[in-house]
């Protein structure tokens, strides 16, 4: 076989996996979607009969219709399934209403100011954001960048901090309220970037640390779903990792 032939036998198999996803995802991730929303209906259920039967705590359509679409968007993150952004873009808008509700400014605002725009980022760079307009393929981060990132994020809680502190006084849990405002914010970046390093970001600064925050200020729901969120990226970076590995 020709160097030439041989050329262009591997530009057409790059071709062929670098492809341009479908706004609206697949067929296949279509299925998944439907699959995932009827998983975080049926979850969701057997949680606000948990809930209302052991801790005779009730659950609000607000916190009923966030945790059925947070649960589903997180899920489909797990398989690199595009529309895991508008089912998030829906979830992040109630969760953030309620928050705000609960006097939780930093992560009622986090969801509306900070995840609805970077829903919409998301959606296209994981549609369009690869070489040439195609789907972007996940990376790890450099060590200059591992750097970067630990800055960026100590810098972001310091500024939330005082942020919220001169707009709202100071709360109860305002320091570490604002510790996960952070976190989030780094680790939804990362992931917009599609760096196999977000899941470790969700795993401890964000999940670890909310499930507890939640527990204490009474938003079982939310305690509840990031009990959920703390297994699901432990087992999104695996496949990210395994996915990385077969590049």
């Amino acid at each position: 076989m020709s160097t030439r032939t041989q050329r262009m036998r591997v530009n057409n198999e790059d071709s062929a996996e670098r492809r341009a996803v479908p706004w609206t995802g697949t067929p296949s991730m279509r299925r998944e979607a439907v699959i995932g929303l009827i998983g975080g209906l049926v979850v969701t259920s057997i949680y606000v009969v948990a809930a209302q039967q052991i801790f005779e705590t009730a659950t609000t359509q607000l916190e009923f219709w966030s945790l059925v679409t947070s649960l589903a968007c997180v899920w489909l993150c797990r398989t690199e399934n595009v529309l895991a952004s508008p089912i998030g873009i829906i979830a992040v808008v109630l969760t953030g209403i309620y928050f705000l509700g609960i006097a939780l400014p930093g992560q009622g605002w986090l969801q509306l100011g900070f995840y609805v725009p970077v829903q919409f980022v998301g959606w296209w760079a994981w549609c369009r954001g690869g070489a040439g307009g195609t789907e972007l393929n996940v990376t790890r981060l450099s060590l200059y960048w591992w750097v970067v990132v630990i800055i960026g994020a100590i810098a972001t809680w310091a500024a939330c901090w005082i942020c919220f502190q001169w707009l709202y006084g100071q709360l109860e849990w305002m320091a570490w309220d604002t510790s996960i405002v952070a976190a989030s914010v780094t680790a939804q970046l990362l992931m917009t970037a599609k760096k196999l390093e977000c899941w470790l970001w969700w795993q401890v600064p964000v999940n670890l640390s909310a499930i507890a925050l939640y527990a204490a200020t009474g938003a079982w729901a939310f305690a509840f779903l990031y009990i959920v969120y703390l297994v699901n990226a432990s087992s999104g970076f695996l496949l990210w990792r395994r996915t990385l590995g077969a590049a």
